[in-house]
């Protein structure tokens, strides 16, 4: 492998590992419901637009046959007047507002069903958009029930790998030590200062102890009991 290469993949690791520590579950399914909600939103407005072209269409296409129905009552009127140039030309414009009425029909009857199917799609999107907001509020709670018992993990962990009694044993052992350390200072204080001395030499004046005078008592009383 060259250096180039390895250094690549170093690299490359190393962005999948800060994308790995910065990546946060339940905030990126929070944003994913945004997103959908942002789509819901344009969907919903280029429908409300669509509705209103189709209820301009619907106006002029229903303004359309009204001019062709009134043109042909004039034409009826006009034959019965006898003016057959007057009905020609009503005649005329009922053929312009029956082809414009069935132009905007044809127009209508593609739109129309874009509309419907419009709609469905929307009310489809929203309803996976509930799903994905109940299912992110399910993943939040799971990642925080799972954080905590990665706290508590680690928490016993560190107790759990850790020999406690012998943590003790050397605590014990330190505080022996020290007082063995003080009463070795103290014994050496009374030595360098005499007081071991003075204490040996004041035993050589006291008097017999109480076991000696039992002891002499003893014989004393012997001595003086006469023999059988």
């Amino acid at each position: 492998m060259s250096l180039f290469d390895s250094i690549s993949r170093t690299v490359k690791g190393l962005l999948n590992d800060a994308a790995d520590s910065v990546q946060d579950p339940s905030r990126d399914a929070r944003q994913i419901v945004r997103e959908l909600d942002e789509s819901i939103g344009k969907a919903e407005n280029a429908l409300i637009e669509i509705e209103a072209q189709v209820a301009m269409q619907q106006s002029k296409r229903d303004a359309a046959a009204e001019k062709a129905k009134k043109y042909e009552d004039g034409a009826k009127r006009a034959l019965q007047s006898g003016d057959e140039g007057l009905a020609r030309e009503a005649l005329a414009a009922q053929a312009n507002a029956e082809t414009e009425r069935d132009a905007l029909t044809k127009e209508l009857a593609t739109l129309e069903p874009s509309v419907d199917q419009l709609k469905s799609q929307i009310a489809d999107m929203r309803q996976r958009r509930n799903d994905l907001n109940a299912r992110s509020n399910i993943l939040q709670a799971k990642q925080e029930i799972s954080q905590a018992k990665d706290v508590a993990a680690t928490a016993l962990g560190g107790i759990g790998g850790k020999n406690l009694s012998e943590d003790f044993r050397k605590l014990e052992d330190k505080v022996a030590l020290s007082n063995a350390r003080s009463d070795a200072r103290l014994n050496s204080a009374d030595t360098s200062s005499g007081k071991a001395l003075e204490d040996k030499l004041a035993a050589l004046d006291r008097g017999p102890s109480v076991e000696d005078r039992l002891e002499a008592l003893k014989k004393q009383m012997n001595s003086n009991t006469p023999a059988q």
